[in-house]
């Protein structure tokens, strides 16, 4: 089995930069399993992250994150391996393989996990297995194949809903849809394209994993992810009603939101050593998927010798409510992050939200945000009032449950218009911090600008703008990656 692995990996870096005949000299039945179970043992292997930093970088790019001028060699080595990307660098791929021990090139990276993905999904109808055991296996391979190539075309393609394009012409990136190693350099689809092909993979796996997949461990795929995917995907489309119906599926099957008032201290104050839980561990109740178990924010946000090279900015930090203090009168903010102290004041630093390390993957708190929003858009077209009551339905039970509702600190909102719109948006950048959200959220809602200051020798800061709706709100391929394949415009 190992072998078959190694194999794998091989086939699908081969196969991202459009290379040919690499193995010709493997016999394919030497490197393909014939059982369901050996396909399910290849999924977990080569189809599911694995703890590498695959999208360390993500929040960089943002607004969520300002940087320091630290004095400590190992802060400033983070600083240093983060400027390409916090800058919008064309060749950020480049400074971050210069400056980091393990290299970050998440194109090639997923579609290694998509080649994964066609191996047992070319494989798996004949396979040799029981029906259940299969369609669950099929489920999983249709689920994460989407996913990754979800993921692609909104790092390395233009927003779905950017205004102008022409969805039947504007390029996405190449669709993997087989495990066949061609000769011919993969070309990108169209955006149009991307998606259909993303929304089909769901639509075919949604039955398979509601039937198989309902018991699968959150390390991997299942019903409600499946599910979610699809309420994320018709969100970035602005298919609201759709998004509303796959949202409804997650939270009627998972309605349940951890408790923040649960797990914190008396005073208000989370402390890690007395802590049983957070939002992406075993026992929450809203978890629905998560993959990172490591510090994955290590490279950039190294925690010690303050100040830090990179931290959350004040601007996310001023978003959560105070009481009259100035205390946090929203438990995330203490329960979500990391955080140091300097010069008297607290620093929030990157979001932590599991006991036994950063992680991230899927809640249903994402759920309960989609579906808000897509009721609200809906509301602001049509005027329904009853879709604006079921919005702040939606937002006050989130809030309910972050802040502690047995002081006077919590009051349920009740907002409308464009106001309530901004609110939601606003509770989904709160919530979601540090989760692989904010930067396609800003890529789907008009590509503001964003302004970072860096400061690479002490006293100099030099200020970097990404105007509105800049090309570069669409990442560089890798230059290894476009050196060997032409068809990569």
């Amino acid at each position: 089995m190992k072998n078959i692995k190694y194999c794998i990996v091989i086939l699908g870096m081969i196969l991202a930069v459009g290379c040919g005949d690499f193995l010709d000299e493997y016999s394919q039945d030497e490197i393909i399993p014939s059982t369901a179970d050996d396909l399910d043992q290849l999924l977990v292997g080569e189809a599911y992250p694995i703890v590498l930093p695959i999208l360390s970088y993500l929040d960089l790019l943002t607004d969520d994150v300002e940087s320091n001028y630290p004095t400590n060699s190992t802060q400033y080595q983070c600083l240093v391996t983060g400027a390409g990307v916090f800058t919008w660098a064309e060749d950020m791929y480049e400074r971050l393989e210069e400056n980091t021990k393990t290299p970050i090139n998440t194109w090639e990276y997923y579609y290694a996990r998509i080649m994964g993905c066609n191996v047992v999904l070319d494989n798996i109808d004949a396979a040799i297995g029981d029906v259940s055991k299969k369609g669950n296996v099929k489920g999983q391979a249709l689920t994460m194949r989407a996913y990754y190539h979800f993921m692609l075309v909104n790092l390395f393609a233009r927003p779905y809903n950017m205004e102008g394009i022409d969805l039947s012409k504007e390029s996405g990136i190449p669709l993997m849809l087989s495990s066949a190693v061609k000769d011919e350099a993969p070309k990108r689809a169209t955006l149009e394209q991307v998606y259909k092909q993303i929304e089909n993979d769901l639509l075919e796996a949604a039955p398979l994993m509601k039937l198989y997949g309902q018991n699968n461990n959150s390390f991997k795929a299942n019903d409600l992810f499946t599910y979610n995917l699809l309420s994320r995907l018709y969100l970035y489309e602005e298919k609201w009603e759709k998004v509303i119906e796959y949202a409804d599926y997650v939270i009627e099957r998972k309605p349940v939101l951890l408790n923040l008032s649960d797990i914190v201290m008396a005073s208000g104050l989370f402390n890690w050593s007395f802590g049983t839980k957070n939002v992406f561990d075993e026992a929450s109740e809203e978890r629905i998927w998560r993959y990172s178990r490591n510090n994955e924010f290590g490279p950039f946000f190294y925690l010690y010798n303050a100040p830090v090279a990179f931290q959350a900015s004040e601007e996310l930090k001023d978003l959560y409510e105070k009481d009259k203090g100035g205390n946090s009168a929203d438990l995330r903010l203490g329960c979500y992050y990391r955080s140091y102290s300097q010069s008297g004041s607290t620093r929030i630093q990157y979001g932590q939200k599991a006991i036994t390390g950063t992680s991230k993957g899927m809640r249903v708190a994402e759920a309960y945000l989609n579906r808000a929003e897509a009721q609200i858009r809906l509301y602001l077209q049509n005027g329904n009032d009853e879709l604006r009551k079921a919005a702040l339905k939606d937002l006050n039970y989130l809030r309910s449950r972050r802040f502690d509702t047995r002081t006077e600190l919590y009051k349920d909102i009740d907002k409308n218009g464009e106001a309530l719109l901004e609110f939601c948006l606003d509770e989904r950048r709160r919530e979601l911090s540090f989760e692989e959200h904010r930067w396609f959220d800003l890529r789907r809602n008009g590509m503001p600008e964003i302004v970072h200051i860096l400061t690479l020798e002490a006293g100099m800061p030099v200020t970097f703008v990404l105007e509105e709706k800049s090309d570069k709100y669409v990442l560089p391929i890798p230059r290894n990656v476009s050196d060997r394949n032409p068809n990569l415009k």
